[in-house]
């Protein structure tokens, strides 16, 4: 008991220090897509984009580009020139970051000091170039690898490590969430599938909490979406377990999706001898084929294959605005999914963190703007950014096992608090039908049982 104090200033130390240093690593990570995104997407490409965080008249001022074949040689220099990179200096940062940092959780907790800035990096690229893919998972990736470098420095004991990882873990995602409570929550909840590390809330709060200061400095307080009047009633509640029951449906086809693209992609590659920094370039070639005959389709289809490019946001904040046709809306989540396969799935550097918050945010849209066509009386104008927030909340809180963090997550994102009754009970039917289907295969089953959750679909 006499070291009790001591014990508790490490974990106070620990939370401080990683918290810095991952806030300052997610903004640099940050501003790095962000300058990204507007030389290529929107000076090479084109493209004036939509941004999360946009007002309703900037955001009604975005267009497609004029030139749509321009995406094939851009999504595929940049699948090339960020594989490589993978490649040559350390090909564990392939695919989504939060996986990665799960794994070295639970393993001997090491992380190479290259690790994050070759993630950083490499992310960087395949998102600004317009890989379907998220900040959240690199950011995961990237301040779990800063928490095993402090580790190293100061001698941290293994269980300290391993505090530090999961503490930068929820402080890299929630800084660029700008949600530092959901984040520190993540921490704790997204290392099991049916547990919680209640030991790391502490330290993950004061890190979580240190990382958004940090982060905010440079980019602002105000929440990471823009929202307008929201509103819902008691009327549409069983509406909102239908979009439950929707959202554990696309949670599971992102899954089946996502893996079963990576298994195709690495049984061609054995079979046909391909190089492992080629394959992010032809899942990137296959992706810029289909939107260019997207282009050919219709206007709502080129809309919906441009949408998905880089993370899904500038979409998200549009449907939140009411801004996105009906058709569009439907297509968009089976876009998404597709895409966000080919680029994470062929082993490109990213995170599917936003990528399933996109797809849910889609569905819950189409579902609302459906209804609101049909019975506009049961679902005004109003109520239809509702179902595009639940649906952020049904989709990823199922897929990812951790619906506390995500709730609480995304009402930070909103400043929005309203929503968490009908996004309560939307998430707890997704998580009820999803069972053991997890977008994070690196998770413990539980703190007894030390099986990973990939396991349990062998």
């Amino acid at each position: 008991m006499a070291d009790e104090p001591l014990r508790i200033k490490r974990l106070l130390i620990i939370g401080l220090l990683t918290g810095a240093v991952s806030g300052a690593g997610a903004a640099l990570f940050f501003k790095g897509v962000e300058l990204g995104s507007e030389i290529i997407l929107g000076k090479l490409f084109g493209y004036h984009f939509p941004v999360e965080g946009e007002s309703v008249s900037e955001a009604a001022l975005w267009s497609l580009p004029d030139t749509i074949w321009l995406i094939l040689p851009i999504l595929l220099a940049g699948a090339f020139l960020s594989a490589l990179i993978v490649w040559k200096f350390a090909p564990e940062t392939s695919g989504h970051g939060t996986d990665a940092a799960l794994k070295t959780y639970h393993g001997d907790g090491k992380i190479r000091w290259r690790v994050p800035f070759v993630k950083a990096v490499s992310a960087i690229i395949t998102i600004s170039t317009g890989g379907s893919a998220g900040c959240e998972g690199p950011a995961a990736q990237i301040s779990a690898g800063f928490g095993s470098i402090l580790s190293d420095v100061f001698k941290f004991n293994e269980r300290e490590r391993k505090i530090a990882i999961a503490v930068g873990l929820g402080a890299g995602v929630g800084a660029i969430f700008k949600a530092p409570l959901g984040g520190a929550l993540l921490a704790a909840e997204v290392l099991y599938l049916r547990d919680m590390k209640y030991d790391v809330l502490i330290p993950a709060l004061i890190a979580s909490l240190t990382g958004y200061g940090i982060f905010g400095l440079f980019f602002g307080f105000n929440p990471l979406f823009s929202t307008i009047s929201m509103e819902w009633s008691a009327v549409q509640l069983p509406l909102f377990v239908v979009l439950g029951f929707i959202a554990a449906g696309f949670g599971v086809l992102y899954i089946k999706s996502f893996y079963g693209t990576k298994r195709l992609f690495d049984r061609a590659a054995e079979r046909w001898k391909i190089p492992s920094f080629l394959k992010p370039v032809i899942g990137a070639g296959i992706m810029g084929f289909i939107i260019i005959v997207l282009s050919y389709i219709s206007p709502e289809t080129l809309a919906a294959g441009v949408g998905c490019l880089g993370t899904g946001y500038g979409f998200v904040q549009l449907a939140l605005f009411n801004m996105l046709p009906f058709a569009v809306l439907l297509i968009l989540p089976f876009a998404k999914i597709l895409f966000t396969s080919l680029t994470i799935g062929s082993g490109a550097s990213g995170g599917v963190f936003a990528p399933g918050l996109s797809i849910g945010a889609f569905a819950g849209g189409a579902l609302g703007m459906g209804v609101h066509l049909l019975f506009p009386e049961v679902v005004p104008a109003a109520a239809v950014p509702v179902f595009v927030v639940v649906g952020m909340i049904a989709l990823f809180g199922g897929v990812s096992h951790a619906p506390f963090a995500i709730l609480l997550m995304v009402v930070e994102m909103t400043a929005n608090i309203s929503v968490i009754i009908p996004a309560g009970l939307a998430v707890l039917v997704s998580c009820l039908l999803m069972k053991n289907h997890t977008i994070f295969k690196q998770q413990r089953i539980s703190q007894t049982d030390m099986r990973v959750a990939g396991d349990l679909e062998k």
